[in-house]
């Protein structure tokens, strides 16, 4: 068979556009880094950022890496297609009588110091491992999948994201997701309502799950997240290597090797090529500096048909030509009215204090 007659592959289902909003605060701290592979014990998770009059702090055991990130967007993809679909049925606060709604909020604000009356609503989900293995990017089904996949869960659970208010000055904390299997045998998650926000109000960033998964390692699909949360469509920023060095891999104190060193600039300009090579972006890279475009969507080219050309009036439209202006860019770029630009970097921190885990009596 030869290759013009080879029928085209099914598209999987990476290849499907897969928009996720997500809330810039989440996109823009260093709440996942990349993770050695040796099987060393992962870092502890204690990670600030001031976001307007928002300051956040994030607090685990155990530090997340990006399947714990891809496994986030997924868990958000979920959820705003259900609640689209029944919004009433994936909406949980207080009140929530169900026997899973009541243990996810429980779970949820587990150790919280605020009164749980005053606790924001949010949204929970429910899927088949089956699904979020499909979803994640898994061929496989088997109980080893499974069991990473409760580990990552797991580890999401851990996270206490405590929030300060400057503008009232108030203080409260709320787990980054909560979960349980039911006795349906579905996985039932609910989410910190920060990031549900992200899901019911103008004020997201977006990111293409379809672009992640086609990434083939930790530290381009770190950086992908990053810039999509950075960056809207037809938008150009220059970032330094050194930058995102120090983004993902955050100085512990001691000195890092020179070799190491060498190696993560190595890593981060080979995950920017990676990136390039997407439709939507355009990297040019320099000697230490790269110019990042995240361009806008193009129009699929549909080819003419002998049946629909047959049914053109001779005269009206030209063979292969688009009909009238409807075909312009500008009709077909991904809906981005609800998008507000966000800075590129996050101001510094005023160094004020926040509580704890220990100080609050949260075990993790």
């Amino acid at each position: 068979m030869t290759g013009k007659n080879r029928p085209r592959p099914s598209p999987s289902p990476a290849a499907t556009p897969r928009m996720v909003r997500l809330s810039p605060p989440f996109g823009l701290c260093q709440l996942f880094r990349p993770i050695p592979k040796d099987g060393a014990d992962r870092p502890t998770l204690n990670e600030s950022l001031e976001y307007g009059d928002l300051t956040l702090r994030f607090s685990a055991r155990e530090a997340l890496a990006a399947p714990e990130q891809t496994l986030l967007l997924v868990l958000l993809e979920l959820a705003q297609e259900q609640h689209r679909r029944r919004p009433r049925e994936h909406q949980l606060d207080r009140s929530d009588r169900t026997e899973i709604g009541a243990l996810l909020w429980s779970s949820l604000h587990a150790g919280s110091l605020d009164q749980l009356a005053d606790a924001p609503a949010t949204l929970m989900l429910n899927c088949s491992w089956s699904e979020l293995h499909r979803r994640c990017g898994s061929t496989s089904t088997g109980g080893a999948v499974t069991e990473s996949r409760r580990a990552s869960l797991a580890r999401l659970c851990e996270v206490t994201v405590w929030e300060r208010i400057e503008a009232t000055k108030t203080v409260r904390s709320c787990r980054l997701v909560s979960w349980l299997v039911g006795d349906d045998q579905r996985v039932h998650v609910a989410l910190n309502h920060r990031l549900a926000s992200a899901l019911l109000a103008p004020g997201y960033a977006q990111v293409l799950l379809s672009e992640r998964l086609r990434l083939g390692s930790q530290t381009a699909m770190l950086i992908h997240a990053f810039l999509s949360t950075c960056l809207r469509h037809g938008k150009t920023i220059t970032i330094g290597y050194e930058t995102l060095v120090k983004r993902l891999w955050p100085c512990q104190g001691s000195a890092t090797p020179a070799s190491t060193h060498r190696r993560r600039l190595s890593d981060v300009r080979s995950a920017l090529r990676a990136i390039a090579r997407l439709d939507h972006w355009a990297i040019e890279l320099g000697t230490a500096m790269a110019s990042v475009t995240r361009t806008m969507p193009r129009m699929p080219v549909v080819p003419e048909t002998p049946l629909r050309a047959s049914k053109t009036a001779p005269g009206t439209v030209p063979p292969g030509m688009p009909a009238r202006e409807m075909t312009r860019t500008c009709h077909f770029r991904v809906p981005d009215a609800s998008y507000v630009e966000h800075p590129f970097w996050p101001k510094p921190s005023r160094g004020g204090h926040l509580p704890r885990n220990d100080e609050a009596g949260t075990t993790l």
